[in-house]
């Protein structure tokens, strides 16, 4: 699998499609782009893409969540930008956010809320998956479905899910 390619069509599917009709980030400053410490996860390969593109202003580090894939424990990649960048070249986590896919008790995967970002999004802390713009959430779970297919991926999101059900514990 070409990782790059696959995530650079993905991507394509969020040049228009956003949580809501408007510009969330005029409700909020833009919070979930403030902060030294903020940063998005990379799904296994994304970061592939940022090989290829390189854009100012973004660094990527090891975060601390790990999974086993293969046998060989892997440290997901965590992508830091300056806090102002160009639309299209956002990993897929800022493109789906305040929402994120988990797997549900029959190993299926569901599109939820994400409890990390409850503590800076406003949408996230008043709003249901249902209310979220359709189109949005069709897009971010059609993509998903598409990724778990891949093994890689599909190891991830089992320990992505147990991070972020360990949150899901406070919200």
């Amino acid at each position: 699998m070409n990782s790059a390619y696959v995530y650079l069509q993905l991507y394509r599917q969020f040049d228009r499609s956003t949580p809501v009709p408007v510009d969330c980030g005029q409700l909020c400053s833009a919070a979930c782009c403030a902060g030294d410490d903020s940063g998005m996860l990379l799904f296994p390969g994304e970061e592939e893409v940022y090989k290829l593109l390189t854009p100012e202003g973004f660094r990527i580090e090891k975060s601390d969540l790990e999974y086993e894939d293969d046998g060989i424990v892997r440290k997901t990649p965590i992508l830091f930008c300056d806090g102002m960048c160009d639309r299209f070249v956002r990993p897929l986590a800022c493109r789906i956010f305040p929402l994120t896919p988990v797997l549900n008790e029959n190993g299926r995967i569901d599109i939820i809320v994400d409890p990390r970002a409850k503590s800076i999004c406003p949408l996230a802390k008043t709003m249901r998956v249902e209310e979220y713009e359709s189109g949005f959430v069709r897009a971010i779970r059609r993509s998903f479905l598409l990724l778990s297919k891949n093994r890689h991926v599909r190891a991830f999101l089992k320990e992505y899910t147990d991070y972020i059900n360990e949150f899901r514990r406070f919200f």
